[in-house]
């Protein structure tokens, strides 16, 4: 669902639009659309390094697959998941548990 949401956005920031739009051949709305996008899939992804968030949720709130996102997060240097240093303590603290 889309909802019409006023706000005020600095002029600096409007530039940039309007440079983005430009670059693109797009206009002004789209670009700030993009940015926002972009600030939220960044968020989500944060959010699901943290355990905060599923991949699955976050797939299904920006309209993207879990491998659209994946790919992402590796782009952006973002870990989902456990880190392979926390894999391989992990795997030896089950070993000297066995």
């Amino acid at each position: 669902m889309t909802q019409v949401q006023p706000l005020r956005i600095e002029e600096e920031i409007m530039k940039i639009a309007e440079l983005r739009s430009k670059d693109e051949h797009t206009n002004r709305t789209i670009a700030i659309k993009q940015f926002l996008y972009s600030g939220a899939e960044e968020y989500l992804l944060k959010l699901c390094s943290q355990g905060r968030v599923s991949i699955g949720k976050a797939a299904e709130i920006l309209h993207k697959s879990v491998y659209e996102l994946q790919e992402s997060a590796k782009q952006k240097g973002i870990e989902l998941g456990i880190s392979l240093k926390e894999y391989n303590e992990g795997k030896k603290l089950a070993e000297e548990l066995i």
